[in-house]
């Protein structure tokens, strides 16, 4: 949409005039399913179409929120679409913020994480090492480079923020080499 057909569009939404809804509702509901869909599958969360369609209700009710402020900042900074994504992507992590069933909290005692195959070439010492680190950095050990999974999925699995899992990881790798002969501080060689 142009700059000045979308400052008509968003003052004729100001004015409630009910044919400019409409306007909106069809050309962007399509774009937005979409951004919805993409940022569950970037995050591994399975999505049914209702959960989409439920986060695009979501961003019409917030455009309509506090007498219609996020439509008056899109016309004050002429970003209609900019924003119906960025509304979009973060309606869709709410959802996944608001369904627990998928995460399982770390606690201070050992959480099962399924294996995704035995690793045949861990050491005694190595498999030693790795029983004596804390649960939470065994798992994210286990679920990291043992069943390869992103930060995101393992976030989603564990209720750890992302942003703490590569610290904690390098923390545990570090706690490892100490443990199995190597200097702590440098890193092997990754073929």
């Amino acid at each position: 949409m142009a700059g000045a057909d979308e400052t008509i569009l968003l003052r004729r939404l100001l004015a409630d005039d009910p044919p400019a809804w409409q306007e909106l509702v069809n050309k962007y509901s399509a774009l937005l399913l979409s951004i919805s869909q993409r940022t569950f599958a970037g995050y591994g969360f399975t999505a049914s179409t209702h959960d989409c369609e439920d986060v695009v209700a979501e961003v019409w009710r917030n455009l309509l929120h506090h007498d219609r402020r996020l439509l008056r900042q899109c016309l004050e900074r002429q970003q209609l679409l900019p924003t119906l994504h960025v509304v979009t992507r973060n309606r869709t992590i709410d959802v996944m913020r608001r369904r627990k069933l998928i995460t399982q909290p770390l606690a201070d005692e050992l959480v099962e994480v399924p294996a995704a195959e035995p690793a045949p070439d861990l050491s005694g010492r190595l498999q030693q090492a790795l029983a004596q680190l804390a649960p939470k950095e065994r798992t994210l050990i286990e679920l990291f480079y043992l069943q390869r999974k992103k930060y995101r999925e393992i976030e989603l699995l564990t209720g750890i923020s992302a942003n703490s899992i590569g610290p904690t990881l390098a923390r545990a790798l570090g706690k490892l080499r100490v443990t199995v002969g190597g200097e702590p501080g440098k890193s092997a060689a990754r073929d």
